[in-house]
């Protein structure tokens, strides 16, 4: 690599990384707080919400990185041009096509990337997002760490503690709906209880000044009774799991394309519209796979020429030229969202349009931007 390849792409490489690492953080806070009414809260520590951050990432690649590669293009020859260098090397003899071929060099090698990426290492993320969401914290879900004051779904109990010493751990005011196999319910009450861990992972509930109803005939019309115990022992149920089966983005793009040939063999052969529709949107879900990495390419072919022939005309014009061609490359990826099934060379040919006019239109801005 030349000198001159390695000054231009440092002058890229330090906007672009400072964007992404902004961008990042917006995106990954952003995917935390709509999952957040999905999580245990509770149960979550500071290190869970790191793994989560970070499993987040692979899954965002696709989007961050066009964008962000677009602005450090933009951002570093808006500096070039204001400091002068563009019309120094210009007058050095260097063409405007040989300050911008590394640019769109590295704008191929992290299309790649990102294609490697998001088939690769974003179903592995995906699928450790559900494992810590569906497996791994409600696992830790116990009495001593269920918040007071609320009505919780404890393995198939309900629970209402009303509050807990902090520094014994006894919880006051408990109330217990155990269901039981016929429908019913015993219900207990009990001023106070202190949470029993055995060697063999059970847990038992030791509580003291206990009122409890037993499961009786008052669903058809029996008289309650309700029974007084000083102490009672009770066993309390173990939690179960149950991890969601995996969807589309949990698979690789040659996993995708085989469940696209099932589908597609069940749709021609019973006609059902859910199948058809789920066929929709897998077909979708691979023309993109295959589309979105390119996009990295498409956007540096035409910001590359537009930053070079920057003038000196400052920031505003590296912001109005980038949400110009961003808004543009997305106004496009809308239009050909479909609703109807179509074949998938259809599919794909519409969702790689966006990516072949901007190719188009970036390879005339390269052909033309030597010219003055």
């Amino acid at each position: 690599m030349t000198i001159l390849n390695r000054y231009v792409l440092r002058q890229v490489a330090i906007p672009c990384v400072l964007a992404i690492a902004l961008v990042a953080v917006v995106g990954v806070a952003n995917e935390i707080q709509e999952r957040i009414s999905a999580l245990p809260v509770a149960q979550m520590t500071i290190g869970d919400i790191g793994r989560l951050a970070f499993f987040l990432l692979p899954t965002l690649v696709a989007y961050l990185v066009p964008i962000t590669y677009l602005l450090g293009i933009l951002l570093s020859f808006g500096r070039l041009a204001q400091n002068n260098e563009i019309v120094a090397m210009k007058a050095a003899g260097i063409p405007m096509k040989r300050i911008i071929l590394p640019v769109i060099f590295l704008g191929a090698v992290l299309s790649g990337t990102s294609f490697l990426i998001q088939d690769r290492l974003q179903p592995w993320a995906i699928g450790r997002i559900y494992d810590l969401i569906c497996s791994e914290l409600p696992l830790r879900a116990t009495l001593d760490t269920l918040p007071t004051g609320l009505m919780h779904e404890f393995a198939g109990w309900r629970i209402y503690i009303g509050d807990r010493d902090p520094d014994t751990g006894e919880l006051k005011d408990l109330v217990i709906l155990r269901p039981e196999e016929d429908g019913r319910a015993t219900t207990y009450y009990a001023d106070s209880a202190q949470l029993e861990k055995t060697e063999n992972g059970q847990s038992w509930l030791e509580m003291r000044s206990v009122h409890f109803v037993p499961a009786s005939d008052a669903s058809r019309g029996g008289r309650l009774s309700m029974l007084e115990l000083d102490t009672n022992r009770l066993l309390l149920p173990a939690i179960s799991t149950m991890r969601p089966p995996p969807n589309r983005r949990e698979l690789t793009l040659a996993q995708l394309v085989a469940e696209e040939k099932m589908l597609a063999r069940q749709a021609a052969e019973t006609g059902s519209e859910p199948v058809k529709n789920n066929l929709r949107k897998l077909r979708r879900e691979i023309a993109e796979r295959v589309a979105m990495p390119i996009a990295c390419l498409a956007v540096c072919f035409v910001a590359a020429p537009l930053g070079a022939r920057a003038k000196r005309s400052g920031r505003s014009y590296t912001f109005a030229v980038g949400f110009s061609v961003v808004l543009g490359y997305y106004l496009l990826q809308m239009t050909t969202d479909v609703n109807t099934l179509l074949p998938l060379g259809a599919v794909m040919a519409l969702t790689w349009m966006p990516n072949l006019v901007f190719l188009v239109a970036g390879g005339i801005l390269v052909w033309r931007v030597d010219r003055v």
